[in-house]
């Protein structure tokens, strides 16, 4: 599997998978998307941006695509701004298994390509995408891999937002990098430890079921994903 980087003035960590006709995008969030950049994505065949952020935690969309919302934390803190990534990832897959559900049937749902976001395109969309390549037939060590491609452009994009977020929190050393691990690395094992939990409920294609999606949407994910890969 190998995805394709989008360059966009208005967004950052964009992948598309599926060649030249994606079925599948992933980003950051497109607040700042320009005209030439929402163009560029209708000419890959978008239908659907699917932004998984908590209500507020963004502005309005102004880019003019279609857009589904799909918070993934619905918590009324927001997203979390310190902890383990694992640990993290383990309370979504455990307690948020609808709202995940409710955004890969999104993507199945549609004959176009779809992007999935959240703020930096890392972790929440992380779980996402990696539940939607998964679903499709993606080998494991394939999707951690992409997953891992976001650290060095989120890193860099990030860095300065993560210390002055957690610069009054008094944390203690290890919970101060706990956090900075959390809002700018995605590392492999982080990923690994999420497939390994999405295992034990029998594998991605039980975890969705199990959530609410159908054979049928399923299928039509795998199908799609298959001919726009080919």
């Amino acid at each position: 599997m190998d995805a394709t980087v989008i360059d966009l003035v208005g967004a950052y960590n964009a992948r598309a998978f599926g060649g030249s006709q994606p079925w599948l995008i992933r980003s950051a969030a497109l607040d700042a998307l320009t005209e030439d950049d929402a163009a560029a994505l209708r000419e890959l065949g978008l239908e659907l941006v699917v932004d998984l952020r908590e209500p507020g935690e963004g502005p309005d969309a102004v880019h003019g695509l279609p857009v589904r919302s799909v918070p993934l934390y619905r918590s009324p803190n927001g997203a979390p701004t310190t902890g383990a990534i694992e640990d993290i990832y383990e309370g979504l897959l455990r307690t948020r298994g609808e709202a995940l559900a409710e955004a890969v049937g999104a993507i199945a749902a549609c004959e176009g390509a779809v992007l999935v976001h959240c703020t930096a395109g890392k972790d929440r969309t992380g779980l996402v995408v990696a539940l939607a390549l998964l679903t499709a037939g993606v080998e494991p060590e394939a999707v951690v891999a992409d997953y891992a491609r976001s650290e060095s452009t989120v890193a860099e994009r990030r860095r300065v937002h993560a210390e002055a977020m957690l610069e009054g929190l008094r944390l203690s050393a290890a919970d101060r990098a706990a956090a900075l691990r959390l809002h700018l690395r995605s590392p492999a094992e982080a990923m690994r430890h999420a497939i390994d939990l999405i295992d034990g409920y029998g594998g991605p294609h039980a975890y969705l079921l199990r959530h609410g999606l159908s054979v049928d949407q399923l299928r039509a994910l795998r199908e799609r994903a298959e001919e726009r890969s080919a």
